[in-house]
């Protein structure tokens, strides 16, 4: 059967353990270990986020206005604690911040050298979503809140303002980020799932917080996440993975009771 138009395609080519495993192009930064006994190739079919999600609010509606006045408020937290925690969560770099975005609640940081089969699967998600927020973002291109306002009010994060300043503000893709990566924790360590998911909500509060996104975006960002949590959860090679991951957590916790 054909693709959708401007649907995207991965195909994951699944080696003996313990090669490497990776998606042929387009999406061609997705890597995740394996340890498949077999040599099948399973397709995975990446869902566009302008394909659901509704426009964002007009700058004349009530949502805008409400928007608006969150924005407002948010900026009462500039050199608090809350906007130094926003500041952390603004780097999604893997190997450094977003490792540790859920160090507390999970029990421990995500990191290539100390939990590889786990690192190795949030780097499949996190590709995955990119290719799933980006679409609506480049279609709609939305302004950015300190963009939209002259004044050029401070962010938490003015390292990222220029390189943020033509890219689409809804969805939000750090929340899209945060939010699966929390999704994915609680299916490991159940037994965290409050704590890991109320992370996850925090991460979308800390763009609103950060001065990158309107409220609105956020709500749209939670889509896009569950819809590639979900894509994902139907691919042989993930599941091996997340079971891999599973298996790698009860180790380190058998080890470090």
């Amino acid at each position: 059967m054909p693709l959708e138009k401007g649907r995207k395609t991965q195909r994951f080519a699944i080696k003996k353990c313990p090669d490497v495993f990776m998606p042929v192009a387009p999406v061609r930064t997705l890597v995740q270990t394996a340890c498949a006994k077999d040599t099948a190739i399973s397709r995975i079919e990446i869902i566009k986020s302008v394909d659901f999600l509704p426009a964002p609010p007009g700058n004349d509606s009530i949502d805008f206005a409400r928007d608006s006045e969150i924005y407002r408020q948010t900026q009462a937290e500039k050199g608090s604690k809350r906007w130094q925690q926003a500041a952390f969560d603004a780097d999604t770099r893997l190997d450094k911040n977003a490792g540790a975005w859920f160090e507390e609640a999970f029990g421990m940081k995500i990191g290539k050298k100390d939990t590889p089969a786990l690192y190795e699967l949030m780097l499949v998600y996190i590709r995955a979503q990119h290719e799933a927020a980006r679409s609506a973002k480049k279609h709609d291109r939305r302004k950015r809140p300190y963009v939209y306002d002259k004044t050029e009010n401070e962010t938490c994060a003015p390292w990222d303002k220029d390189s943020h300043r033509h890219n689409g503000s809804y969805p939000t893709g750090h929340f899209t980020m945060g939010l699966g990566m929390a999704w994915i924790l609680a299916e490991i360590t159940p037994e965290a799932q409050a704590a890991i998911l109320k992370r996850g909500y925090e991460m979308g509060q800390s763009r609103v917080i950060c001065g990158f996104h309107w409220q609105s975006d956020v709500k749209a960002g939670r889509m896009p996440g569950a819809a590639v949590v979900a894509q994902l959860h139907s691919d042989p090679g993930f599941t091996r993975q997340l079971e891999k991951a599973k298996a790698e957590m009860a180790a380190i916790r058998t080890r470090n009771p």
